[in-house]
């Protein structure tokens, strides 16, 4: 298991330096898990269904402080003008990126993979192995990716 967490993290984190240096300029670093409760910043979380080659989900709880942040950079507003909506949607839109760049890392070229629709979630459930915290512009932001079948998605790094 730690062989299969040590690869998930470097992709994982591989994926979250990509979206964030690329969406808004900011960079990310890896974090324990007390670091991130200490931050004690809200959050707001989102999901994501893997449907294809292996079914699993991935969530990214993100502090609403550095959504914000990244919403400025991104749309060069003020933080007054921005809305709960545009934000949710940054929200999904972070997820979604992270969920394609990782996929496409850890599938051989031309594997076609098909992902869910982002879908808000109200509370941060926990409890999985699988799990890798950040520390972006002093504000946390995680990744957790659940599966019921673990042999299945362990398959996908076996190529």
């Amino acid at each position: 298991m730690q062989e299969l967490q040590k690869t998930l993290q470097d992709k994982i984190t591989a994926a979250m330096e990509e979206t964030l240096e690329n969406m808004a300029f900011i960079s990310v670093e890896e974090c324990s898990a007390e670091e991130v409760e200490e931050l004690d910043h809200p959050q707001l979380g989102v999901n994501l269904l893997v449907r294809e080659p292996v079914l699993f989900e991935m969530q990214l709880h993100s502090s609403k402080e550095l959504l914000y942040q990244v919403a400025e950079n991104m749309y060069a507003m003020e933080r007054e003008e921005l809305d709960d909506r545009l934000i949710n949607d940054l929200l999904a839109e972070v997820l979604n990126t992270v969920a394609g760049l990782f996929m496409s890392a850890i599938l051989p070229p031309e594997t076609k993979f098909a992902l869910g629709l982002p879908e808000l979630s109200d509370e941060i459930e926990g409890g999985s192995e699988l799990v890798f915290n950040y520390i972006a512009e002093d504000c946390p932001i995680s990744v957790e990716i659940k599966t019921a079948d673990l042999d299945s998605f362990k398959s996908l790094f076996s190529n």
